[in-house]
């Protein structure tokens, strides 16, 4: 009987733990509800938009830090370039010759085209110490430059072939397999039209000079090179100024005339030759 008893109240405390249990699962999961909610929608609206921010201060870091890494590849570019550059210039300096006897010096650019860049010479860094004169040549690798205008102790300046009022004896550099022999003109700075006046050009303005009253019969064709002539005892015969665009009759139809490239950028200049003829037997 007792036995009976013990099972009974047995079985009535399991289902009183059961029930309870549940109750109280219930209880804690309803009393815990709004709480995971609001930790839910807090994850879902404010942690989201706060990690969102974080990564994108993050990217925003990254990507400086790799626009400040490339400006400094850059920088480093820039200078390896320019070292480069520096080194093919001081090995054309040391490894140039003149095309004519004579004694020569290199002379730094101080200046160029005075004080506002109108008119197309250039300073150099050397004068009348340095054993510069009037009249001497100025040349670089490339070509000729000009001549020395005016010279003072210790700067000298120089009248490019580019400067409206700059005049040369040129030729055609044409082979002798044509047969057309000599084909002769006078080199007139930029600016100049027939029957014009010179006018005042920038330095950096790369205008075409012209070669003018040649022979009307022939018609040269583009790139020809044109050399100086020798006439004149100003330039020495065989220098290149430079090369020919195109050609034209001139208004009278008595002569041709030729638009023709500068052979040497006048504004990239940083160093010249000065080549001093008429002592040619002081030459190194």
């Amino acid at each position: 009987m007792k036995s009976k008893v013990w099972i009974f109240l047995l079985v009535i405390s399991l289902g009183v733990f059961l029930f309870l249990r549940h109750g109280v699962t219930a209880f804690a999961s309803e009393t815990i509800y709004p709480f995971s909610n609001a930790t839910r929608w807090f994850d879902q609206t404010i942690g989201l938009s706060f990690r969102a921010a974080l990564t994108r201060v993050d990217y925003a870091a990254r990507c400086a830090k790799q626009e400040r890494e490339l400006a400094r590849l850059q920088v480093m570019f820039t200078e390896a370039e320019t070292r480069e550059t520096l080194i093919k210039h001081q090995r054309a300096l040391l490894e140039y010759t003149p095309p004519v006897s004579c004694r020569w010096q290199a002379a730094p650019v101080i200046s160029r085209g005075g004080t506002v860049a109108i008119w197309q010479t250039l300073r150099l860094g050397k004068g009348s110490a340095h054993g510069i004169r009037k009249g001497d040549l100025v040349m670089v690798p490339e070509g000729v430059v000009g001549r020395i205008a005016d010279v003072t102790l210790h700067t000298s300046d120089v009248m490019l072939i580019t400067d409206p009022n700059s005049r040369v004896a040129c030729e055609l550099d044409l082979s002798s397999e044509e047969g057309t022999g000599v084909i002769r003109g006078i080199l007139y700075g930029g600016g100049v039209r027939p029957g014009g006046d010179p006018k005042l050009t920038l330095l950096y303005v790369i205008e075409p000079l012209r070669l003018r009253y040649m022979a009307r019969e022939f018609e040269p064709a583009p790139r020809t090179r044109v050399v100086t002539s020798g006439l004149g005892n100003t330039f020495p015969k065989g220098l290149t100024v430079g090369y020919v665009l195109s050609s034209m009759m001139e208004p009278q139809r008595l002569s041709r005339e030729a638009e023709i490239m500068p052979a040497v950028d006048m504004a990239s200049l940083y160093d010249v030759f000065v080549l001093s003829i008429r002592e040619d037997k002081h030459a190194p």
